[in-house]
C-alpha cells in the first residue's frame, strides 16, 4: 500500500487553504482607518453618505439636526441599485454606537473572501487541490484585486454574488432538486439586484451550462427551469423597471444608446485591451483563454458563458470599460477559473519530477503570490488621505447656509457632502464630464448660455478644483471679471453669484 504524500493530506490542505483565505482577508484591512479616497472616492463617498443617513435615521438618541442634515445628504444622491451593502453598514455601525467608515471595509474583505471559499469549491470539482489553490490565489493576491474589493461599493460583494451563483448553478445541475433549483435561482436573482450587469455573465453561463447538460431539453421543460429562471429575474424587474422605471430608462439611454457609437471605433477597442492588461496583465488573460479551450465540458460551458456575457456587457457599456477599473471585476474569478486548466496540466508534469524540481515551483508560485501582496500593500500605504476630512469640514464651514451652491468640486460634492456636511444644489461640468457630453453627442453649444442655465436660481460658485479651473478659461475669466469672491482658503474660493461686479 503506497501512503499518501503528507502535501495531500487533509489536514495539511485545509491549513494551506485557511492560510490563503486569511492572508487575503488581512492583506485587505491593512491600513484600515484611512479615509476610502484610493479608489474610486466617488463611488465609496456614495456609499458612507447613504450608511451614514440611514444610520442617523435608525438611531434614536442622534442629534436632531444632525439627523435632518443627514437624512437630506442622503436623499439627494440618485439611486443606482438597491443600498442593501449601506443598509448592512449602518447596521453595524447602530450596534457599536457609533459610525465608523472602516466596516465597510471588513465586511466587503470578508465577503469576498467568502467568494473565494466558493470559487475554491468551484474550482476543486474539475482540478486538484494545487491547481485551485492557485486559482485561488489569483483572486485573493491580484493587486488589483486587493485594492478594489475592499472599496466602499457594492461591486465587491456583487462578486461574492456572483460565485455563489455559479455555484449554485452548478450544484443544481448535480442533483436536478427543487431545493437546488430554488437556491440557484435565489442566489443569481440576489446578484442581479444586488448590481444589475451581473445579468450579462449569468445569462450566458446559464445557457451554456443548462444546453450542455446530457438531459437538456427535459431540464428546460421542466417546471423546476422556470422557477429559478422567475426567482433570478423577479426581484431586479420589481426593484429596476417598477420602482426605478424612468431613472433605469434615462441611464440605458445615455450610456448604452447615445455612446453606442463608440463599439464602431477601434480605439475602443484597444484602449480596452489597455485597461485589461494595466488591471490582470494581457498574458494572464491568453493564459486564461487557453483554459477555457481545455477546461472540462461542464467548466468550459461555465467559462465560455462567462468570457461572452463580459464581452456583450463591455458593447453595452463602452465609455465605462475604458474608464472605471471596478467594471472589470467580474473578471477576477473569470481568470482565476479559466487559469486553473492550465496549472492543473502543468502540475501533470511537475508531479514526476524529482524534489528538487517541485520545490522550486512551490517556491515561484509563493514567492509570486507573497510579491502580489507586497505590492498590494504597498499601494494601500503609498498615500495618506488622513487630513482630507478636516480639510473639507473647514470648507463646509465657510459655505454660507443661506443660498444654493454649485460648484466645480472633486466627486461630483461627494467628498464636501460627506466630510463638510454641506450639499451642492449644482455640479459644474470638469472637463472629462465635458468630453463626455460631446461623445454622447450632448455638448453645450454656447458658453454664455450654458453657464446662465447653470447657475440659474444660484447664489454662489464654490472652486475646489483649481487645475480644472485653469483648463476652463471661460469659465474662469467669466467669474473673475464679473463676480466678487465671497470668501477664500486654503483649497477653495467662493464666488459670489449675487453680486454682478468683481471686488
Amino acid at each position: 500500500m503506497i501512503a499518501t504524500p503528507w502535501y495531500s493530506r487533509r489536514i495539511i490542505q485545509t491549513i494551506i487553504l485557511a492560510a490563503a483565505i486569511l492572508a487575503g482577508f488581512g492583506i485587505r484591512i491593512f491600513d484600515l482607518t484611512d479615509p476610502p479616497l484610493d479608489f474610486h472616492p466617488t463611488r465609496q463617498l456614495r456609499s458612507a453618505i447613504l450608511a451614514r443617513s440611514l444610520y442617523f435615521q435608525w438611531n434614536p438618541d442622534a442629534d436632531p439636526m444632525l439627523r435632518e442634515t443627514a437624512v437630506n445628504l442622503g436623499n439627494a444622491l440618485e439611486v443606482y441599485e438597491p443600498p442593501i451593502l449601506e443598509s448592512m453598514t449602518a447596521g453595524v455601525y447602530l450596534a457599536m454606537g457609533q459610525e465608523a467608515l472602516w466596516v465597510s471595509r471588513v465586511l466587503n474583505a470578508l465577503f469576498w473572501s467568502i467568494g473565494g471559499l466558493a470559487l475554491f469549491w468551484i474550482a476543486r470539482r474539475y482540478t486538484g487541490f494545487y491547481a485551485s489553490l492557485i486559482g485561488l490565489a489569483f483572486y485573493m493576491c491580484l493587486p488589483f484585486s486587493i485594492i478594489a474589493s475592499r472599496s466602499f461599493q457594492p461591486d465587491p460583494w456583487m462578486v461574492m454574488w456572483l460565485i455563489l451563483s455559479m455555484a449554485g448553478l452548478l450544484r443544481w445541475m448535480d442533483t436536478g432538486r427543487w431545493i437546488d433549483a430554488v437556491m440557484a435561482g435565489l442566489l443569481a436573482g440576489m446578484a442581479i439586484l444586488v448590481k444589475m450587469v451581473t445579468i450579462f455573465p449569468l445569462v450566458f453561463m446559464w445557457g451554456a451550462v443548462i444546453l450542455t447538460q446530457i438531459d437538456s431539453p427535459a431540464r428546460i421543460k421542466n417546471a423546476r427551469f422556470y422557477t429559478a429562471a422567475a426567482l433570478a429575474a423577479i426581484p431586479s424587474v420589481i426593484f429596476y423597471l417598477v420602482n426605478l422605471g424612468n431613472r433605469s430608462s434615462d441611464f440605458f439611454s445615455f450610456w448604452t444608446v447615445a455612446l453606442s457609437h463608440l463599439v464602431l471605433e477601434s480605439n475602443f477597442y484597444a484602449d480596452w485591451l489597455v485597461m485589461i492588461h494595466n488591471q490582470f496583465a494581457l498574458t494572464n488573460v491568453l493564459i486564461a483563454l487557453l483554459g477555457t479551450i481545455i477546461a472540462k465540458r461542464e467548466l468550459k460551458a461555465l467559462l465560455v458563458g462567462g468570457w461572452v456575457g463580459y464581452f456583450i456587457y463591455g458593447l453595452f457599456f463602452p465609455y465605462q470599460m475604458v474608464t472605471h477599473e471596478y467594471y472589470h471585476l467580474m473578471l477576477i474569478p473569470l481568470i482565476a477559473l479559466s487559469l486553473t486548466p492550465v496549472i492543473e496540466s502543468i502540475f501533470d508534469l511537475i508531479t514526476p519530477q524529482h524534489s528538487f524540481w517541485r520545490w522550486t515551483a512551490v517556491v515561484v508560485l509563493a514567492s509570486s503570490s507573497a510579491y502580489c501582496l507586497y505590492v498590494g500593500r504597498s499601494v494601500l500605504i503609498a498615500r495618506s488621505y488622513a487630513n482630507e476630512p478636516l480639510a473639507w469640514q473647514k470648507i463646509g464651514e465657510a459655505i454660507p447656509a443661506d443660498g444654493k451652491v454649485i460648484a466645480l468640486t472633486s466627486e461630483y460634492g461627494n467628498r464636501l457632502m460627506y466630510y463638510g456636511w454641506r450639499g451642492i444644489a449644482g455640479y459644474w461640468p470638469a472637463s472629462n464630464d465635458l468630453r463626455l457630453f460631446t461623445m454622447a453627442g450632448s455638448a453645450p453649444t454656447d458658453f454664455d448660455d450654458f453657464f446662465d442655465e447653470k447657475t440659474a436660481g444660484m447664489d454662489y460658485f464654490l472652486v475646489t478644483m483649481f487645475s480644472e479651473f485653469d483648463a476652463q478659461p471661460d469659465l474662469k475669466n467669466l467669474l473673475n471679471d464679473n463676480y466678487s469672491i465671497h470668501s477664500e482658503g486654503d483649497g477653495y474660493v467662493l464666488y459670489d453669484l449675487r453680486q454682478g461686479e468683481s471686488g
